[in-house]
């Protein structure tokens, strides 16, 4: 019974999430890592590779549905084996209604990410509005910063996106019915 209890606590020891403790400060993130966060915060793990070794992408799971990549950067220097930044990217296909202006406002509006437009785009060479959210972890960052930071993310991109599209509380006109309810 002893031997038992002993090899259920190893077991579930190593079976524990690399990450449990989200006060940890790590200064470079591998692949593992990436997956790791993520599936601590509930998404869902699509794949891996789309934009370089060390990248992942997912859905979340937590309320948006949104596709979305986290690509580490700045990879196998000589400062580390590991990759320095990660870089959090929502993308969307460009439907031709985008304007440059508003996509500078929309930057103006949400500083903490950059909202870009690619006429060439990504995987399917469609143009494409993204969303980005980049963190360098030169001299350390806590694990539950950088899963904020995709948290953030994730609650931004879809704003950013209504603005530059004009739709929801940003259609034309969207300001006038809110009005009248008062």
């Amino acid at each position: 019974m002893r031997r038992t209890l002993v090899m259920f606590t190893l077991a579930s020891a190593l079976a524990a999430p690399a990450f449990a403790d989200d006060n940890r400060l790590v200064k470079s993130v591998s692949l593992k890592d990436l997956q790791m966060i993520l599936v601590e915060e509930g998404h869902t793990i699509n794949g891996t590779g789309y934009d370089g070794d060390v990248s992942v992408r997912a859905t979340d799971t937590n309320g948006t549905g949104l596709i979305f990549n986290v690509i580490g950067t700045a990879c196998d220097t000589e400062y580390s084996d590991d990759c320095l930044g990660i870089n959090m990217q929502v993308r969307y296909d460009a439907d031709g209604t985008e304007t440059l202006e508003r996509i500078n406002d929309a930057n103006l509006m949400w500083a903490a990410t950059s909202v870009w437009y690619s006429a060439t785009g990504f995987d399917t060479e469609v143009p494409t509005i993204g969303v980005t959210r980049y963190v360098i972890l030169d001299g350390g960052m806590t694990i539950r910063n950088i899963k904020d930071n995709l948290a953030n993310l994730l609650a931004i991109a879809p704003q950013a996106t209504n603005y530059v599209w004009e739709v929801g509380e940003y259609a034309p006109g969207a300001d006038a019915a809110a009005d009248d309810e008062w």
